[in-house]
């Protein structure tokens, strides 16, 4: 479950006021539409948006760019424990100790971006390693957000640079709303048909494989009574499995 929807949150060390204000926004809404936040654990950006999911109640996701064991600065040890309190996870592809190097960190944003959905960069500088990141997610196909901010503002420049560039979609209230909407549906339509009794997913399953049928055919095929079916198929309608038109009924 801790994989099954990932958000990757990334951005400068050197956070300002207006990037952990947006942090302060988006954080709770894809915690709250069930993703599990992955992030980095350095400070600035990264320790932010773990610190905010914890504080959600959310599941968080570290990628270190140094070993395990590795001595971490005081603020990213303490957050390490509560992200795995949490049930969180601490990842690392570098052996136990191996301290950090400048290529460490780089190297590791492929597995940030490969173990999530969807990418966030908060802000970046002209020459941040969030823009790296940006590009590991365009060779794998993963949609990136940024957070557009002040042309005055040195933390924006990189993100207002991905987004002149079409290299992300800017992270707008409206864009947040469809991001966050669109995963609670898909959470939500995959509940329900886990849910739904097995006579009621074999129903789902026959009208979409052989399409829109009749009360009468479907009996036939499923040896069950046409009451039966009536009733089941009503209760499909009701929850907005099927739709009835012309006399026959077929799966949205």
């Amino acid at each position: 479950k801790l994989f099954e929807k990932c958000a990757a949150v990334v951005g400068a060390r050197k956070m300002s006021r207006y990037g952990k204000q947006a942090l302060g926004e988006i954080i709770p809404k894809l915690c709250g539409a069930g993703h599990t936040i992955v992030s980095g654990l350095m400070y600035g950006v990264d320790q932010e948006a773990h610190k905010l999911t914890l504080e959600c109640g959310g599941c968080a996701i570290a990628v270190l760019g140094y070993g395990i064991n590795a001595r971490m600065e005081e603020e990213a040890a303490r957050l390490a424990g509560k992200i795995v309190e949490r049930g969180g996870l601490i990842l690392s592809e570098y052996s136990d100790i191996t301290s950090a190097r400048i290529w460490t960190f780089p190297q590791r944003n492929r597995i940030v971006v490969g173990i999530s959905d969807v990418i966030v960069v908060a802000e970046a500088g002209e020459k941040s390693g969030s823009l790296n990141t940006a590009s590991w997610a365009r060779r794998m196909n993963k949609p990136v957000y940024a957070i557009p901010g002040s042309v005055f503002s040195p933390t924006s420049e990189g993100t207002n640079w991905l987004v002149a560039q079409g290299l992300a979609k800017a992270l707008t209230v409206t864009e947040l709303n469809t991001l966050t909407h669109d995963s609670n549906a898909k959470t939500q339509q995959k509940n329900s048909l886990e849910q739904m009794e097995e006579r009621e997913r074999e129903l789902i399953t026959k009208l979409k494989v052989e399409g829109p049928m009749g009360v009468n055919e479907i009996a036939r095929k499923s040896n069950l009574s046409a009451g039966e079916i009536l009733g089941r198929l009503l209760q499909l309608e009701i929850k907005g499995w099927i739709v009835e038109e012309c006399q026959s009924r077929e799966r949205e």
